[in-house]
């Protein structure tokens, strides 16, 4: 009996190593498993953190796009048509160049739908622009740069004609001729800067231009607009009748602007036909519609908007993805936990709730790693931005409710799932 026992005891104590090198095995498997799901949660929390990165940046760039769009010009930018010309290469010079553009007016404004027809040298968002040092009546400059203002040279009816506000006297009109007495209209800025809360008609500007050195009287005060730059501050500005320039020379380049009723593209087609008229050496360097030519001046903008949203979208699509396959791969791994609880009386509620937990947990930390780059991002891109602030708080919620609102659906569909498991199969599960 006893040779019996210590027969066995080797078979034993081998059957007994046996067992518990299946243990070790099973352990190492599930330390192997546990550290797939810290390594899967780690890199679900980066790609959490960069979303939230670029989901606030794109909001701010498509933002920013939206705002310059539709930004208040101080008129009415549809339905108005841009032509500039060059009557120098034609050989117009001096006195011919007034009544070329005079003549030209008339045709402009008998094309069928036009409403009204102005012309100015540097016209809008044109790229030209003048400015000249002046000396204010009653006014005394108190620093460099006090005493300079841009200006532009204005056909008659000009503000009207593009729905430009009058707010004191008038603006320039026909009687503003080559033999009228020098006059000139201020912008709002220039009135406010310079007088202040006192009327300025009837004051007088002096052009301090070596070549020039004319003497203007205010005879009108119109609102502020944009016309040469979308994000560019208001600046201070006069304007003057076209027929009486600054020098000597009629300017030989103008920029006539019409305002149509009808297709812009028709009234484009029907001026260039008019300049041929004319005279078909004029070169008309450049015919179209204001909103293509801004839409062309937001090219940049549009493309970072784009970029950046689809990054975005990119980002926050790979990171619910992520987090959808961290999840699943740990309630695979707890089957039997879940069982367990749903065979002691666990509601279905209460798994979700466990693992929706959980995924907070990972949004959280996510969020709390990058909401505060993303902001010191928005002071780098600041001046980028336009009509916002980088660190708005409505926007930087926004973009982050969307991204733990997607995070959390990625996160419900295993807990749910995990929830409707049969506590009979679970209990099986290995």
């Amino acid at each position: 009996m006893s040779g019996l026992i210590f027969g066995l005891a080797p078979a034993w104590r081998s059957s007994r190593v046996n067992v518990s090198g299946t243990l070790k095995e099973a352990g190492r498997g599930i330390s192997g498993s546990q550290a797939k799901i810290g390594l899967g949660k780690s890199l679900v929390i980066l790609q959490i953190a960069i979303s939230v990165v670029l989901l606030v940046g794109s909001g701010w760039f498509v933002r920013t796009l939206k705002n310059l769009q539709n930004v208040d010009l101080g008129y009415q930018r549809e339905k108005l048509v841009l032509v500039e010309l060059d009557a120098l290469t034609a050989g117009y010079t001096g006195p011919r160049t007034a009544a070329l553009y005079r003549d030209l007016e008339a045709r402009f404004r008998s094309i069928p739908g036009v409403r009204a027809v102005a012309w100015s040298q540097n016209g809008l968002f044109s790229g030209s622009e003048s400015a000249d040092q002046i000396e204010v009546e009653g006014f005394k400059p108190a620093k460099k740069g006090d005493d300079g203002s841009r200006f532009d040279m204005v056909g008659p009816n000009y503000f009207s004609s593009l729905g430009i506000p009058v707010l004191l006297g008038r603006e320039i009109g026909r009687q503003d001729n080559e033999t009228a007495p020098r006059t000139c209209v201020i912008n709002e800025a220039f009135a406010k800067f310079y007088f202040g809360t006192a009327n300025p008609i009837g004051k007088h500007v002096k052009d301090l231009f070596p070549d020039t050195r004319v003497t203007l009287e205010i005879v009108g005060v119109v609102a502020n607009v944009r016309d040469h730059g979308l994000r560019d501050p208001i600046n201070r500005r006069f304007y003057i009748p076209a027929v009486r320039p600054m020098g000597a020379e009629f300017p030989p380049f103008m920029n006539f602007e019409i305002r149509t009723t009808g297709d812009p593209g028709a009234v484009i087609q029907a001026a260039r036909a008019k300049v041929r008229e004319v005279n078909p050496l004029i070169d008309v360097d450049s015919a179209k519609a204001l909103t293509e030519l801004l839409d062309g001046r937001l090219v940049q903008e549009k493309i970072i908007a784009q970029l950046s949203g689809g990054f975005g979208a990119l980002a926050l699509l790979l990171a619910s993805i992520g987090l959808y396959g961290v999840l699943s791969y740990g309630v695979a791994l707890r089957t039997n936990e879940l069982g367990i609880r749903m065979a002691l009386g666990g509601q279905q509620g209460t798994v979700i709730g466990m693992i929706l937990r959980e995924t907070s947990v990972l949004i959280a930390i996510g969020l709390a790693a990058r909401v505060p780059a993303a902001l010191a991002c928005g002071r780098l891109v600041q001046s980028k931005l336009y009509g916002l602030k980088a660190a708005d708080p409505l926007r930087l919620g926004v973009s982050v409710g969307i991204l733990i609102a997607v995070a959390l659906i990625a996160g419900f569909l295993p807990a749910r799932r995990a929830s409707q498991v049969d506590p009979l199969v679970a209990l099986r599960y290995e």
